[in-house]
């Protein structure tokens, strides 16, 4: 997805082709209005989020093509710190409340997603992060640590010790059971 990704913003750089940005956006904007959902974003903040992104993204990009969609989560993610700075009470201490009312160990799951979503939410929200980049948007160990600012073996062996934990975490509570 990246080199198409990088294919469609060079066209658009060198060619002020609109449909082809308009196709980036259509492939990016519903991965990211989700990235900043799982963030702790109201639907209307995550889609003004989302917004003022993408405006800040077209002002830099034909700037540097390395790595688009690691610039644009970067540009979202400054962003949403920047929402949170400016408001009273940080929507990050609700999430923290809300994740550790959730993670109690007696609670019965109905199927193994209910439960690994659990174990998902009890991880730190920088951990969350890193896999939900991961996994679920798609992006690469290189692209993440981009955004991160952080070597790329950092970001490996963060993602790897994470997810063995997880899979110490299952196998303990599978044999408790």
């Amino acid at each position: 997805m990246q080199n198409s990704a990088r294919q469609l913003l060079e066209q658009y750089c060198k060619n002020a082709d609109q449909a082809a940005f308009s196709q980036f956006y259509r492939s990016e904007a519903p991965r990211l209005w989700q990235f900043l959902k799982k963030r702790g974003c109201n639907d209307d903040g995550a889609y003004d989020l989302l917004s003022e992104a993408f405006l800040k993204f077209v002002r830099v990009i034909c700037n540097d093509l390395r790595a688009p969609t690691a610039l644009l989560y970067r540009i979202s993610i400054n962003l949403h710190i920047d929402a949170y700075r400016r408001e009273k009470a940080s929507p990050i201490d609700q999430i923290d409340i809300d994740i550790e009312q959730q993670a109690d160990p007696q609670t019965e799951f109905s199927d193994q997603q209910d439960y690994v979503q659990h174990l998902l939410k009890i991880l730190p929200q920088d951990e969350q992060n890193l896999l939900f980049m991961r996994y679920r948007v798609g992006l690469t160990h290189k692209e993440i640590a981009n955004m991160l600012e952080l070597p790329e073996g950092t970001v490996r062996r963060q993602s790897a010790a994470i997810l063995k934990r997880l899979k110490k975490q299952w196998q303990e509570d599978a044999d408790d059971t």
